[in-house]
C-alpha cells in the first residue's frame, strides 16, 4: 500500500490529530489516542474493504508487546512495554474493534472511535455524529466541518505539517 494513500500517513496524522483534540472531554489516554492513530490501520491488505485489519493490528500488538513477534524496531517495542496493562488494553480493544463497533464504555477507546470516524470523508462519507460514541454538544456539526476540511486540504492545515517534526516523515 502507498503510504500516502487513502489509510496512510496522511490519514493518521489527521486521527491522531482528531484524538488529541476529543481526549480530554472523553477523559481518554492522549497517548492511546496516538497510538491508536499510528497501528489501527497499520496491517491493511488494501485501501478497500479489507475487514480484519482491526484485529490483526491488535494480534500484531499483542505479539510485540509479548515478544512472540520480533518484527517491530526498538522503539516501537519499548513505547508498547511502557504502557500500563490497562492503556494496551484499551490500544488493542479499540484496534481490534474500530471497523465493526460502534459504541465502547470505556473512554479511550470511545474517543480513538470517534477520531477515525472523523476522517471518514476522506472514502466520501459525511462523519455522522449518531455513530460516534461522544457526546452530542463535542460532535458538532462546526466540530465536523473543521475534521472535513482537514481531510480535504491533505496536510496543508495548521498542524498538518508538523508530521514531519513530530514523527520524521516529509509530506509527499
Amino acid at each position: 500500500m502507498s503510504p500516502w494513500g487513502m489509510h496512510g500517513l496522511a490519514h493518521w496524522w489527521r486521527v491522531r490529530h482528531n484524538g488529541l483534540l476529543v481526549a480530554g472531554s472523553m477523559g481518554a489516554s492522549r497517548r492511546v489516542v496516538t497510538l491508536f492513530a499510528i497501528f489501527h490501520d497499520s496491517h491493511r491488505n488494501d485501501d478497500g474493504a479489507d475487514r480484519h485489519h482491526g484485529p490483526r493490528a491488535a494480534a500484531w500488538l499483542a505479539g510485540v508487546r509479548d515478544g512472540r513477534d520480533g518484527c517491530a524496531c526498538a522503539t516501537t517495542l519499548a513505547t508498547l512495554r511502557a504502557l500500563t496493562d490497562a492503556e494496551f488494553n484499551s490500544l488493542y480493544t479499540a484496534c481490534d474493534l474500530h471497523t465493526g463497533t460502534r459504541h465502547h464504555d470505556d473512554p479511550t477507546v470511545a474517543a480513538c472511535f470517534v477520531a477515525d470516524r472523523l476522517d471518514l470523508s476522506r472514502v466520501g462519507f459525511r462523519p455522522d455524529p449518531r455513530r460516534m460514541p461522544a457526546p452530542a454538544a463535542l460532535v458538532d456539526d462546526a466540530f465536523i466541518e473543521a475534521a472535513m476540511e482537514r481531510e480535504r486540504k491533505r496536510l496543508a492545515w495548521p498542524g498538518g505539517a508538523e508530521i514531519e517534526t513530530v514523527w520524521g516523515v516529509r509530506p509527499a
